[in-house]
């Protein structure tokens, strides 16, 4: 009678532990990022003086931001934030990270160069990028939305997560570490879903 008991309270755990399993997973696979915007053409040079487009990053998962060197109070923080999103995915060919100067006249190849070695960044995977200003705020208006458009040097803190179609899935406060974990969790999401 005591062996009854017990199975029919086993089969009853294992059962619960099933449902409960099998809507968790329902649960996650429904987890879906926003689609809000997309990003339009643009061509920049890197830090190392080549040309990197849209076209370039189409098919990876990336993170872009706003940045200048020699900025003195977000940038160095959001670049170190940055930095720990880089090497979290650092043996991954399906991301990238893309830095876009909002000072080019002072922010060249060389210059970014320099500053990508201060945080052993690997440039062929995290992309320093400048150009001309008016191609810069071009691409802040008309595709990231965030900073401001007149005057770009006053750049959001904001990093956007952008998926494989060049699509932004995600906007995320870059000064932030609760903002970093969620950035990594959804990274993964569109990794595993579209990648």
């Amino acid at each position: 009678m005591i062996d009854k008991k017990i199975r029919f309270t086993v089969y009853i755990i294992f059962a619960i532990v099933l449902v409960v399993t099998y809507f968790v997973k329902d649960i996650e696979n429904d987890y879906q990022l926003p689609t809000l915007g997309s990003i339009p053409p643009f061509e920049f040079v890197d830090s190392d003086g080549k040309v990197v487009s849209k076209e370039n990053l189409l098919g990876k998962v990336w993170v872009a931001d706003f940045i200048f060197t020699t900025c003195t109070m977000a940038c160095p923080v959001m670049t170190g934030n940055m930095n720990l999103i880089h090497k979290s995915f650092k043996n991954n060919d399906q991301v990238r990270i893309v830095s876009i100067s909002v000072y080019p006249e002072y922010d060249t190849p060389e210059i970014l160069k320099e500053y990508a070695s201060r945080y052993n960044a690997n440039t062929n995977r995290w992309h320093f990028l400048t150009g001309p200003e008016e191609n810069v705020k071009h691409v802040i208006k008309n595709g990231f939305k965030m900073g401001d458009y007149e005057d770009i040097i006053f750049h959001s803190e904001k990093f956007a997560l952008i998926d494989q179609n060049g699509n932004i899935r995600g906007y995320y406060n870059g000064i932030k570490t609760d903002d970093m974990k969620t950035l990594k969790k959804d990274m993964e999401v569109l990794l595993k879903r579209e990648g």
